[in-house]
């Protein structure tokens, strides 16, 4: 995705249903926990969302270069992949919800964010490192 110029060590492959870990020369490929089907036409949103989901733990990440190509990415999407995206949102952990709803706000996406705001409780504030220089929205969503 280009958050990163990062080569990894270890390789993450998501599945629901099927658990692989392997080794490929010097990289490790693990499983990790999908929150959803991976399928041929949904692996770009989950992606994403991943993406969302790790932000804090991405290494040697440019934060406002991140937030920007999310937001590109996102930006993209045409309305039905991104009624799909808010859908398979409602599935992931609270920090991935509010980090899109986040992003979602600034890209004048505002009538999606609704339904990932009223799934989020109000009290709970997720530590991603993320100024209110990079992403204004931020402390709307808890975001600090």
């Amino acid at each position: 995705m280009g958050l990163t110029t990062q080569v990894p060590k270890i390789i993450k492959v998501a599945s629901k249903v099927k658990r692989i870990t392997t080794k490929i020369g010097k990289t490790q490929v693990k499983p990790v926990k999908s929150y959803v089907d991976v399928t041929n036409e949904n692996y770009y949103l989950l992606e994403i969302l991943d993406a969302l989901k790790d932000f804090k733990t991405i290494p040697d990440i440019d934060k406002k270069s991140a937030i920007k190509l999310l937001k590109n990415m996102i930006n993209k999407l045409t309305e039905k992949e991104l009624s799909k995206m808010v859908r398979y949102a409602l599935k992931y952990p609270p920090r991935a919800k509010a980090l899109l709803g986040a992003i979602l706000e600034i890209s004048k996406k505002k009538d999606r964010i609704e339904g990932i705001k009223t799934n989020l409780n109000p009290l709970t504030s997720f530590k991603l490192g993320i100024k209110q220089e990079i992403l204004p929205t931020a402390p709307k969503w808890n975001i600090n």
